[in-house]
């Protein structure tokens, strides 16, 4: 991954509903090998997903790999916009400054050397190990 896909803008966060929910864009990624947090695209969180973008079966596999990712209810995670797009907006039932904590904590691993990517990780959380 370059330095670019390393960084965060905090812009793909907004708050809503006066801090009680969370707006994130994000950058899809259908068809991969492994679903989950791989990085981060232009400053906006990449989620890659098995699904292929048909249907909608790609959509529904982001919504609930963000409710994994952020420790959310699958009915907490909606998507708002980019049915059809790469780029898509959700809205996540909890405070942004949650969200912001959780993709800084990702951001700072995986700018450490040797640091496993972001899919490893998020398989190594699944099953309550470290990576």
């Amino acid at each position: 991954m370059s330095a670019q896909e390393n960084t965060l803008d905090e812009s793909c966060v907004r708050a809503l509903d006066g801090g009680r929910a969370t707006s994130l864009s994000v950058r899809a990624q259908p068809g991969s090998r492994r679903s989950g947090l791989i990085g981060f695209w232009n400053g906006t969180p990449k989620i890659a997903v098995t699904a292929p973008p048909e249907n909608g079966r790609a959509n529904e596999e982001i919504a609930r790999e963000i409710a994994a990712v952020f420790g959310l209810r699958p009915a907490a995670v909606t998507q708002v916009g980019g049915a059809k797009s790469r780029a898509k907006t959700f809205r996540l039932e909890c405070a942004p400054d949650r969200v912001l904590a959780r993709l800084r904590e990702w951001r700072a691993d995986i700018a450490k050397p040797g640091a496993p990517n972001l899919d490893e990780r998020n398989i190594a959380d699944e099953r309550g190990q470290a990576p």
